[in-house]
């Protein structure tokens, strides 16, 4: 729980630095590489798998991560066509972000059910369920700071 902690104020203390970075490629890879590592980390703390336990999760464990790259990656580019249409946003624009976003927590949840199930073959229920127990945690705060640093939809002046 240290690392998500140590997360959680590593990622608020970028929140001023992103928003002055305005979406530079470069931040926000090396952004996703520190948290990548850093959910890395949080998931071998907490999960105390046994030497074969291991042998078999780390494998899933890296198939589940590199599936939800494009994701995660069409996540930022959505929100940098939000922000370059923030002072200009009509209905067509909205609409068109709404359903690019309904689709990537769509695609998002399609890849846990793959994963789980990949998981559910090979260890534990009891195991497979605590990983994304983890993973639910680290996500929502990683989703409510990313959501706290972008401004709601503005009112029509």
């Amino acid at each position: 729980m240290k690392r998500l902690i140590l997360l959680s104020a590593f990622l608020i203390s970028s929140l001023s630095f992103a928003q002055i970075q305005s979406f530079d490629s470069t931040y926000i890879e090396g952004l996703k590489k520190d948290i990548g590592g850093t959910f890395k980390e949080i998931v071998d703390d907490n999960m105390k798998l046994t030497e074969d336990q291991a042998k078999i999760f780390w494998p899933l464990y890296d198939e589940y991560m590199a599936s939800r790259t494009p994701v995660f990656e069409e996540r930022v580019r959505i929100t940098e066509e939000y922000m370059m249409n923030y002072y200009a946003m009509d209905d067509a624009t909205a609409k068109d972000l709404l359903n690019k976003s309904m689709k990537l927590n769509e695609d998002l949840l399609d890849i846990r059910k793959q994963s789980l199930n990949k998981m559910l073959e090979q260890l534990p229920a009891t195991l497979v369920g605590k990983f994304f127990q983890i993973d639910a945690r680290v996500s929502a705060l990683v989703d409510l700071i990313r959501m706290s640093s972008t401004p709601l939809v503005r009112d029509e002046e």
